[in-house]
């Protein structure tokens, strides 16, 4: 997706508007990930071994001057590049493996993210995913779950076995036994806009996961927006899709509702790919919406 839209993607910035944008945007997002719940059930590995957020939230607003968000449009590549940022401004934590691929022969079996020690010499195994699921039960009989990804080849239930079953019990000849092995999950669940109080949830979800509303793109237009009190509207281009500030130069421009509508439709009319958006009511942002083409998700 390379819509070139100033209405939706950001305009030029300078090269020291952007070191501030990036900055602010990296802040935001270490704060997104330090508060958010879990996406999945069971314990949060992240929290789990650095403790609480106060500890380490000032040596990471001074690290975070130089972070580079990785050149990559991959949400999970920026999320994991967070995470690093995280353990390796704490004192406390030993980085033993990153990125480790795993083989058996000429195989590639997957690949160990975080293998980490900690201040009492504990072996720490963790593995990062961050989802984004939308709850449409009409996929059930298709792709065999009611909450299926922007690409609905990914499911929620598919995930969760692949990171439990597989990711985690992955081993390596090159590292020594861990003594802990656990998921730092994140994500959001979204319901549809006319069916936002929707209580379903997949059964190894956590039970105060975040949420969001999704629509079709023609759906847009069609609600009245004071009912949601919605009154504008940001993009959030990948891989910014964590925090949902409205941060122009890196987020897109901070439009009305119609005008928002009538970007949307130009982008649609061109693509078929989904767009995040951070809806706004007065300055604040009360929900996330993913906005989907209207032959999703069959197209």
């Amino acid at each position: 997706m390379a819509v070139n839209d100033p209405a939706l993607f950001p305009a030029e910035v300078s090269s020291e508007d952007w070191a501030l944008l990036q900055h602010k945007q990296t802040i935001a997002d270490l704060n997104w990930i330090l508060d958010s719940p879990p996406l999945f059930e069971g314990k949060d590995g992240l929290l789990s071994i650095i403790g609480e957020k106060g500890r380490i939230l000032s040596r990471l607003e001074t690290a975070a001057t130089n972070f580079k968000s990785p050149s990559s449009r991959r949400v999970g590549l920026y999320f994991e590049s967070l995470l690093n940022l995280c353990f390796d401004t704490d004192p406390n934590i030993k980085m033993e493996a990153r990125h480790l691929q795993v083989f058996q022969g000429k195989r590639t079996l997957g690949e160990i993210d975080f293998c980490l020690r900690d201040q009492h010499g504990a072996r720490w195994r963790l593995e990062s995913t961050i989802k984004f699921y939308l709850h449409h039960p009409i996929s059930k009989a298709q792709f065999g779950s009611d909450f299926v990804g922007p690409d609905p080849r990914d499911n929620f239930e598919r995930k969760y076995h692949h990171l439990m079953d597989k990711q985690l019990r992955l081993c390596s000849p090159q590292l020594e036994p861990v003594d802990h092995a656990l998921p730092i999950t994140r994500g959001i669940i979204f319901y549809h806009i006319h069916d936002s109080e929707n209580q379903s949830r997949p059964s190894t979800a956590n039970p105060d996961h975040l949420r969001g509303i999704w629509m079709k793109a023609s759906e847009w237009n069609e609600i009245n927006a004071r009912e949601f009190a919605f009154d504008q509207a940001a993009h959030l281009p990948k891989p910014y899709w964590l925090s949902g500030i409205f941060n122009p130069g890196l987020t897109g421009s901070l439009l009305s509702w119609r005008d928002a509508g009538r970007a949307l439709k130009k982008h649609f009319e061109a693509f078929h790919s989904p767009l995040m958006m951070s809806l706004f009511s007065d300055g604040q942002e009360p929900s996330r919406c993913i906005v989907v083409n209207d032959l999703w998700p069959n197209a």
